[in-house]
């Protein structure tokens, strides 16, 4: 950790100041960041600002500035959107990295989300659960479903807390179903144990319900938010154009 020096707001309604350290080449301030790893407060990524102007230096321990990548030009549109085999690359890659998610279905006037583990194969997600459950019954009465997973895409400094994190994430939306074809089930398993690397059980698909999200499409974004700078959306519809 390399103390850079302290900013205050100059555009914000309470003015504020921060302290401002460098750690493993990217710029963070914070109310306390001088203490980290030991800091109570949140750290915000000083690279993903676009509008240096809502600050100013107050103290120059060393003379350093964040590269704020800035664009030569607004961008006309929020995405830019990213389909074909270079989508599906980026979702099995991003599927790939993280182990849980956060299975949504329909439950009459609220939402039912439940957090699940999941492995990805060939345009759906494999998940398992108990024989019994509230999920189940929601899956017999309607079965169309939203899974998202989410997660850092880089390693995170111990101590770092901040929303402008390099995050990656995936929504899914199709329809799921509880797998009752025992091959199915057994290919399933054997993906899931694949994905946690942990010993594949013969006889284990008596004892759970596998449920399998057949997916209609879904959007993967990276990166760290930039408010003015355009996002890859990768756009990947696994039966697009086959008829289905």
């Amino acid at each position: 950790m390399e103390k850079i020096g302290r900013v205050r707001t100059i555009a914000s309604i309470v003015p504020k100041e921060y302290e401002v350290i460098d750690l493993e080449g990217r710029m963070f301030a914070g109310v306390d960041a001088f203490s980290f790893p030991h800091n109570q407060h949140d750290l915000r990524c000083m690279e993903c600002l676009l509008i240096p102007e809502e600050w100013e230096w107050t103290e120059r321990i060393v003379v350093k500035d964040p590269d704020y990548q800035k664009l030569k030009e607004p961008s006309p549109t929020k995405y830019h959107a990213i389909h074909g085999d270079a989508a599906r690359e980026k979702v099995e890659e991003i599927c790939s990295r993280h182990e849980t998610g956060c299975l949504t279905l329909f439950d009459e006037r609220w939402p039912y989300a439940i957090p699940i583990n999941h492995a990805y194969e060939n345009g759906k997600l494999y998940m398992h659960c108990g024989k019994k459950g509230k999920k189940l019954g929601l899956i017999r009465q309607n079965p169309h479903a939203c899974y998202m997973l989410y997660g850092t895409s880089e390693d995170v400094p111990k101590g770092v807390r901040s929303c402008h994190l390099p995050y990656e994430s995936i929504v899914f939306y199709g329809t799921v179903r509880i797998c009752d074809d025992p091959d199915e089930k057994e290919r399933a398993i054997k993906a899931i144990t694949d994905h946690y690397g942990t010993p594949y059980q013969h006889g284990f698909a008596d004892m759970i319900e596998v449920l399998v999200l057949d997916i209609d499409h879904c959007t993967a974004r990276t990166g760290r938010f930039k408010p003015a700078a355009q996002r890859d959306l990768y756009y990947f519809a696994p039966h697009a154009g086959s008829g289905n």
